[in-house]
């Protein structure tokens, strides 16, 4: 899909960190973008950046370049009345950026409640979530019969253990291989990838601490996760592709097509489902 003046894109957790940053790349290209975030002030600071972005390639449109709409990922309600109104403010949905996400807010080991606030909730939000946010966008997009790009934020704790916070690291698992296992969409022309930096400069990553983030060579550059991300969205034979981005190695495919090769069998039923 081809970045230019025109599309529209829902970004979850776009008030701040890599979805601020993406929903400001986004803008800078002439993307209508809606903020979707708890964070009221800071979403309407990010949707008026992005208007302001967007003044470059439009005037007089009649409607907002940018909204930002109050919402709860982790209530499909919410959700689900998010995507109503960027449709009708935007007349469909091009580009679904699910970034929203939150680190387990009491240690695994220390937790001796039942999760409702704690383990549950994260699951709730980094998965399930996107999970739901997925299934919405794609099914606006397959009503419009038109191409669409979802990417969902995964991270580098989803490839490997991240011993810290076992429970994000579950969480972003999950979405690695929900992602991955959509890769038949593409034959509808729906193409969703999964996007996994290691440590970013964020609220969230500052919480790990400076020996682990140091171990990993430094955070890894908000520029380089805004190239990833255009990369799957622009490269149309991205499709079920993780993007694994680190200090140490760059922008790589995760597996390679050497792993893949250990465990992939051919098989057409599935594919036939999908494009029937």
């Amino acid at each position: 899909m081809e970045l230019k003046p025109g599309l529209s894109a829902f970004v979850t957790g776009g008030a701040s960190g890599i979805g601020r940053a993406l929903s400001l790349a986004l803008a800078g290209k002439g993307v209508f973008v809606t903020v979707v975030d708890l964070s009221e002030e800071k979403g309407k600071e990010v949707a008026a950046l992005v208007e302001k972005e967007n003044a470059k390639f439009y005037s007089n449109l009649g409607f907002p370049s940018a909204t930002f709409i109050r919402c709860d990922v982790a209530n499909t309600r919410d959700t689900a009345a998010a995507f109503e109104k960027h449709v009708a403010t935007y007349g469909g949905l091009d580009i679904c950026i699910n970034s929203a996400g939150i680190g387990n807010s009491i240690p695994f080991h220390e937790d001796q409640t039942d999760g409702t606030r704690s383990w549950r909730f994260t699951v709730d939000v980094n998965l399930v979530a996107v999970i739901d946010c997925t299934q919405k966008a794609i099914g606006i997009m397959q009503a419009a019969k038109k191409p669409g790009v979802i990417i969902n934020m995964g991270s580098s704790a989803g490839l490997y253990p991240l011993y810290t916070d076992p429970i994000y690291s579950a969480s972003k698992g999950g979405v690695v291989l929900f992602t991955r296992s959509l890769t038949p969409y593409k034959s509808k022309g729906i193409r969703i990838n999964v996007l996994c930096p290691e440590f970013v400069e964020t609220e969230l990553a500052l919480k790990a601490g400076s020996k682990l983030i140091d171990l990993m060579g430094g955070f890894v550059p908000m520029d380089t996760v805004v190239k990833g991300a255009f990369e799957l969205i622009t490269d149309e034979s991205k499709a079920g592709s993780c993007l694994w981005i680190t200090n140490r190695r760059g922008m790589e495919y995760w597996p390679t097509s050497e792993e893949e090769a250990k465990y992939s069998v051919r098989s057409s039923g599935s594919m036939k489902r999908f494009s029937s």
